[in-house]
């Protein structure tokens, strides 16, 4: 089975583009290599390999090198550099700005995708929105739903802000209308994956954080439980944590699914785990 060449605007990662590209060009020539597209963009091999790995940064000088060697229009160039600019960001404020600005270049149909995803998991109200809707009373129109859901969550949320949630949530079918014109949560559940970009994901977890922060005073110690743990462990010990803490959310899962008492909130949990220290134990010399 032949492989399709890559199109630059379906990737979000340049290293599985470089990758998928050599991969094409074997095919369609045996005798091409890596080190022969190293040669082609003056790179060691050895150090373009590395790049591949994630283990080295793409240069300036390679980029407009693989875009001669690649044939790429202006605009596909352009994206190239958005790209290699996005993937090695380290600030997500600057993740941010360079995924805004690869959406603006994609294609229509993979544009609106990113661009909705994005939408979705940018603002922390959106699912929230969906969740409220299956413990709220059925009313008939998108205005009163507004009202009463701007009124309802917490921190407050503008009345214009819910009505044009409301309009994206419907538009991505995150949510329905049902014939008498009540809203409810679509059949579908909703989370994030693998196909969602991670800087999206990102975006997302950060709004939570900072709504648990704010919560230490805007919400009363009985109806909220926030607590730290520090502690020492090894790398084997930290596997298992987190191997644990996946099992636990899977629980959490298990236990909302089967809640059969009727339903007056939504709420939000955070299991955070990240080392807070850079220091590598090394074996004493004997």
């Amino acid at each position: 089975m032949s492989i399709e060449k890559p199109f630059i605007f379906d990737y979000m990662n340049y290293r599985t583009y470089l990758s998928d590209t050599l991969s094409f060009m074997k095919e369609e020539n045996s005798a091409f290599s890596m080190r022969a597209l190293a040669a082609k963009i003056q790179c060691n091999p050895g150090f373009f390999n590395r790049i591949l790995k994630g283990e080295r940064n793409l240069m300036a000088a390679h980029i407009v090198e693989l875009g001669r060697v690649f044939k790429f229009s202006r605009k596909e160039v352009r994206y190239f550099e958005l790209l290699v600019a996005y993937n090695h960001a380290k600030r997500q404020s600057e993740r941010d700005y360079n995924l805004e600005q690869l959406l603006q270049l994609k294609k229509t149909r993979v544009r609106q995708i990113a661009a909705d995803q994005y939408k979705l998991y940018s603002h922390w109200y959106y699912l929230v929105i969906r969740e409220l809707l299956a413990i709220m009373p059925r009313l008939t129109t998108l205005e009163a739903y507004a009202r009463l859901i701007a009124k309802s969550l917490e921190p407050q949320v503008s009345y214009g802000e819910v009505r044009d949630a409301l309009d994206h949530l419907l538009h991505l079918g995150v949510i329905r209308r049902l014939p008498e014109g009540a809203l409810a949560p679509a059949d579908k559940f909703t989370a994030s994956g693998t196909r969602v970009p991670q800087v999206i994901v990102n975006r997302f977890l950060l709004e939570f954080a900072d709504l648990a922060r704010r919560s230490i005073d805007g919400i009363p110690k009985k109806e909220r439980r926030l607590s730290t743990l520090t502690f020492s462990t090894s790398a084997e010990g930290f596997e298992k944590i987190a191997s644990r803490i996946d099992e636990f959310r899977q629980e959490i899962l298990s236990m909302v699914a089967n809640d059969a008492d009727p339903l007056d909130r939504v709420c939000h949990l955070n299991l955070q785990l990240f080392p807070v220290t850079r220091y590598e134990r090394r074996e004493e010399p004997v």
